[in-house]
């Protein structure tokens, strides 16, 4: 903030200027003392400038609305999410702030892998001025492993990444058994993201209790990871904030909250988040005013809920000068509620601008130029090979090693010949270089094609029982330009285009939810059994989960750190 910035706010705050925006009448929540009370607020440009009873504030130009009879709250925060996923992050923001959420800590992952370092800033830069703040984690490496991680990954990138002002965390780091061992390349990574006053954000899935102290002394400062309240404490105990997680694919927040039973204290201390839940997910149930709803059913008492989304997250990334509380100074972002018993609010503030009302967005929200953004052939996917049946062969073997799944994106290896149900699979580099062939069961016996740029990696997965199908939804793919692509024999059964580096729509969060359910019903009548067909997807080349991934090196077994079924060059 600037010190002219700072004299409006202070000649409000005396009663010398008029406020923009003054908000009346109603009973303020403040996270800081626990209290609830009446009191006005005046706001001046983005920040609020005055709370308290004092009208003065008030001029011939000031906005006043009448809020009496309501709760103000501060606009929620989500501390790990996910942007990106089948609609812009602009489309994003549209959704989820009437639903209160005014910042998010978001990742970088797809920008990254798409476009390095220009892609992140384009992106950073174009979303500095949103209504919803974007504040970002910086990816120290790649969800799989590759040859070229070196190229995509610099050190030099990830510095500059890091002092960009909207950069608030290296992270995630899902590689903590890289960590654990003391690998000097990333504990060089995180000990700079330090250096700079950053967070470091954890994902520590399968890390037993014994290896927390030495992930903790690596550097992570949180985890969005545990599925019981043991974890919890596991990583509290060690001093690793934590994140509560409710969301599409692991809907844990309520069993989660028993953690605080055992440990009140850590209400202080920990956050919800909803982890990147599918748009499907956040259409039905909302998005931090869905976990709210959560914790006060599971009689999380309300100061302690409404701290969880607010001042607690701020205060973890050290931004509580900015965020998480309704007091001088701060971004003026509040949520006017009718009752605290129902976290959906009635108005949204966001930046010191009535953003929305009775559910309804009043404010604009940026677009993106994603031509600045993705320059490369690579992530426009304009490409001129195409795939053919043989690319899609399987090697001659008596055995293989079959990635079966075990639940929506948990696999088991089985060393064994072919059977009835499993679909030949395939990673494939988008621009038609190689393939890393294997097989897959336990996901859908009755698919004949299947292609989507949802991967981790950003590759093309494409799976099926018959190499022919495979190849035809693999080149409507990219007629596409990305997405998701059905094929039964020589008909599309079902597509969805994501034209916008094969990861996102030009639609609404609304729209990408009904294709989405459209995608789950298609494969469900063809056998799908998991709960979210979309994490699957994403994450059968991400090398950090047990036990089988489909990387680009290969069939990759995750606890042996080796490769069991090589890639090959695709022959042009």
């Amino acid at each position: 903030m600037t010190s002219i910035e700072r004299r409006r706010l202070t000649a409000v705050a005396r009663g010398d200027a008029p406020a923009d925006l003054y908000l009346r009448g109603a009973t303020l929540l403040n996270v800081y003392t626990g209290e609830l009370y009446p009191a006005n607020v005046a706001i001046t440009g983005e920040r609020i400038a005055y709370v308290g009873l004092r009208e003065d504030a008030i001029g011939a130009r000031t906005r006043v609305l009448d809020v009496a009879g309501r709760v103000l709250v501060p606009g929620y925060i989500d501390p790990h999410v996910h942007v990106g996923n089948f609609v812009t992050p602009s489309a994003f923001a549209r959704h989820v702030l009437p639903l209160g959420t005014t910042s998010v800590f978001a990742d970088t992952l797809q920008f990254w892998e798409l476009g390095g370092l220009a892609a992140f800033r384009a992106v950073a830069d174009g979303l500095a001025r949103s209504p919803l703040k974007f504040y970002w984690m910086i990816r120290p490496h790649g969800q799989s492993r590759t040859t070229d991680e070196a190229r995509r990954f610099p050190l030099r990138d990830f510095i500059r990444a890091l002092e960009h002002p909207w950069a608030a965390a290296a992270g995630e780091v899902t590689r903590w058994p890289d960590a654990h061992r003391g690998a000097p390349d990333l504990l060089r990574r995180l000990a700079i993201a330090e250096a700079r006053g950053l967070r470091v954000e954890g994902h520590t899935a399968g890390a037993s209790a014994e290896k927390i102290p030495a992930i903790a002394a690596a550097g992570f400062t949180s985890d969005h990871e545990p599925i019981t309240a043991a974890e919890v404490l596991e990583r509290a105990r060690q001093g690793i904030a934590v994140m509560l997680r409710d969301s599409s694919l692991r809907p844990d927040l309520v069993g989660l909250l028993d953690a605080l039973e055992e440990a009140p204290a850590l209400a202080s201390r920990v956050m919800l988040t909803s982890d990147g839940a599918m748009p499907a997910f956040v259409v039905e149930h909302g998005f931090v005013d869905h976990l709210l709803r959560l914790a006060l059913d599971r009689g999380v008492p309300p100061l302690d809920a409404y701290r969880m989304v607010t001042l607690n997250p701020a205060t973890y990334f050290r931004r509580d000068g900015d965020l998480g509380g309704i007091a001088p100074g701060r971004y003026a972002d509040v949520c006017v509620l009718g009752d605290l018993a129902e976290p959906r609010p009635e108005m949204v503030i966001a930046r010191g601008r009535l953003a929305a009302e009775g559910g309804r967005l009043l404010t604009r929200v940026p677009d993106l130029a994603w031509s600045r953004a993705f320059t490369s052939p690579r992530a426009r996917l304009e490409v001129g090979w195409r795939a053919t049946a043989r690319d899609f062969a399987l090697p001659a073997r008596e055995r293989y090693p079959v990635l079966r799944l075990v639940s929506a994106v948990i696999s088991r290896r089985e060393d064994r010949p072919l059977a009835p149900g499993d679909l030949h699979a395939a990673l494939v580099d988008r621009m038609g270089r190689w393939v890393a062939p294997g097989v897959v069961a336990g996901f859908a016996e009755r698919i004949d094609g299947l292609a989507t740029t949802l991967s981790t990696d950003f590759n093309i997965l494409v799976l099926g029982r018959t190499p022919a199908a495979m190849a035809r939804a693999v080149n409507r793919l990219l007629e596409l330009r990305g997405g998701l692509v059905l094929v039964d024999g020589d008909a599309t059964a079902f597509e969805v285009a994501l034209p916008i580096g094969g990861i996102m729509g030009r639609g609404s969060l609304a729209d990408a939810a009904a294709a989405e359910r459209g995608f789950r019903a298609a494969l469900a009548a063809r056998g799908h059994a998991h709960h979210d067909p979309f994490f699957t997807l994403l994450f059968l080349s991400a090398d950090f989960l047990p036990a089988v991934r489909l990387t680009p090196r290969g069939v990759w077994d995750v606890r042996a750190s080796r490769i069991l079924l090589p890639s090959r060059r695709r022959p042009r």
